[in-house]
């Protein structure tokens, strides 16, 4: 069951998703990432957890003894929120699923590699980036185990980062030139994040769902008492999800409008 081992916690969060940053930097991604700096900068007193919902990066690798060059500021930012007792919770994507130990060594961050659930202020709450849930995704899936299998991993690693990142940006460009127009339309219960939704529901009580990865940012309502959330992204909608530990509920918000 997914709830025989909940992480519980209690307090301010804020959970940001697909910002989709490129390393090495370029001047749209860095605009993105000063953005994301000056959203976290803002909250910085008041929040005591942060949600990062995979996708944070467009493409990551670590090797042994080098890690990609870029976003120095953002990583600033993380290791003053951790040494100011900001708990940070990084969720894997489909494109920065190769993260290892980096983020837990130099950020003190919790990394996970599925979804999760947590008790938050009281809620039940699954959370996770949301990719390959759902419906009928073999293919999506079987890629993906691909991409995750630890020789192919190591394979990767035998490549020259120059190369390496190379190869990741040409396939990740590729992956969003294929998006058609409707892709990031909402569409309700055919979504396979909703169709998952409604299955965990049969088994076990879910207050809330907080998914990222589908770049739409949504609040879709499953039962009285179960609402589905989705962060939207940081890539064009430049949104996010406030639970405050006095509020009733989760509130999207976009950066730049009302509460910022």
């Amino acid at each position: 069951m997914l709830f025989d081992h909940p992480i519980t916690i209690q307090g301010n969060a804020i959970f940001v998703s697909d910002a989709h940053l490129r390393m090495p930097e370029d001047a749209d991604s860095k605009q993105r990432e000063t953005m994301l700096i000056q959203l976290l900068e803002s909250h910085r007193e008041n929040i005591q957890h942060l949600f990062f919902l995979g996708d944070i990066f467009d493409f990551w690798f670590e090797y042994r003894d080098v890690v990609p060059r870029g976003c120095f500021r953002l990583f600033n930012m993380l290791y003053e929120l951790h040494e100011n007792g900001v708990e940070i919770y990084f969720f894997t994507g489909n494109h920065d699923m190769w993260v290892q130990d980096y983020f837990q060594e130099q950020f003190g961050c919790h990394v996970f590699y599925q979804q999760q659930a947590f008790i938050i202020n009281g809620k039940r709450c699954l959370i996770g980036h949301g990719d390959g849930i759902g419906g009928k995704q073999r293919r999506y899936n079987f890629i993906k185990r691909i991409f995750g299998y630890k020789p192919n991993r190591v394979l990767y690693s035998m490549l020259h980062p120059r190369h390496a990142f190379a190869i990741a940006r040409h396939f990740s460009a590729r992956s969003r030139a294929s998006h058609k127009p409707d892709v990031f339309i909402f569409k309700n219960e055919e979504e396979f994040q909703i169709q998952y939704a409604r299955q965990v529901l049969q088994t076990e009580p879910v207050d809330y769902f907080i998914f990222a990865h589908r770049h739409v940012p949504k609040e879709y309502r499953l039962t009285d008492t179960s609402c589905y959330y989705n962060t939207g992204d940081w890539l064009t909608h430049f949104t996010y999800l406030i639970y405050n530990e006095n509020d009733d509920r989760p509130v999207i918000h976009e950066y730049g409008k009302g509460e910022s």
